[in-house]
């Protein structure tokens, strides 16, 4: 009886080790690229840009994002409509199964509202993105002009 409940407890300890290392060892669904944005002052808004990659077989949704160093962070898209460009928040945004999503100057972007602190050329701002089905995403951006393709 003794050596039946030991053994079982063996087999399950073994199950319950196997497959967390088995999670562990698996690659991360969502990696983000490219982080950047603009050199700005304290109480400021500012906006962010980065590649999201989706490498998992199904869609995902980025429904929200935070940074410690903003009031808010929300998900924003501006749009050229006639001869004036519109800027508006969105819910949420779709990264395609194995496909990616750039938030670039012009379009899609992060836009951080009540900047707590400047955020000189050099400086990283840390950034928490959440997604419905991988959950929260760590990423960082550099502060600096941006990329020479992205300049303005």
């Amino acid at each position: 009886m003794i050596v039946r409940l030991f053994g079982r407890r063996l087999l399950l300890a073994t199950l319950v080790a196997a497959s967390a290392s088995a999670f562990a060892a698996a690659p991360a669904r969502i990696a983000v690229t490219g982080g950047w944005t603009r050199p700005v002052a304290q109480g400021m808004t500012a906006a962010g840009y980065l590649t999201v990659a989706n490498r998992g077989a199904f869609a995902d949704r980025l429904i929200g994002a935070s940074s410690p160093f903003a009031a808010k962070v929300s998900i924003h898209e501006s749009r050229q409509v006639g001869s004036v460009m519109t800027m508006r928040a969105i819910p949420t945004l779709t990264v395609p199964g194995r496909g990616k999503v750039t938030l670039a100057p012009g379009g899609l972007h992060l836009m951080f509202e009540g900047v707590k602190r400047p955020l000189p050329v050099g400086a990283r701002v840390p950034v928490t993105l959440i997604f419905s089905g991988a959950g929260a995403v760590r990423a960082s951006l550099a502060v600096g002009a941006g990329p020479a393709d992205m300049r303005m």
